[in-house]
């Protein structure tokens, strides 16, 4: 029941951020007339970078108590302290490389303004 519990914070607190990517990605997939193609392409990548990054941080947060409840009958706690770094340096740089892709989606296509 404990297990639940917490599961179920962890999918209620990352839900609004999964929520506002899928919203993000739909808008970006439909507004084809009001964005350029690379702008669009730019977007729609940054929004997946993004998403995947959230799903994997949800999964982990999900996985990672069970892999700490199996004690040393599946993986050695040396295993799991890797096997943590390792997806925290991979989360690490989805969020930035996402976040430059929207940003770069924001710059692309605009022409400059003219100056006086």
């Amino acid at each position: 029941m404990e297990f639940l519990t917490y599961s179920a914070a962890q999918v209620a607190t990352q839900l609004p951020t999964l929520l506002v990517l899928v919203a993000g990605l739909t808008l970006a997939m439909v507004s084809r007339d009001r964005l350029g193609r690379l702008s669009r392409l730019l977007l729609v990548s940054g929004v997946v970078v993004l998403l995947f990054g959230a799903l994997v941080s949800l999964a982990w947060l999900l996985v990672l108590p069970r892999l700490y409840a199996s004690g040393g009958a599946s993986m050695s706690g040396v295993t799991v302290a890797r096997l943590s770094t390792g997806v925290g340096l991979v989360l690490a740089l989805l969020h930035p490389a996402g976040l430059g892709l929207v940003i770069a989606a924001t710059l692309t296509g605009r022409r400059p303004t003219g100056g006086a």
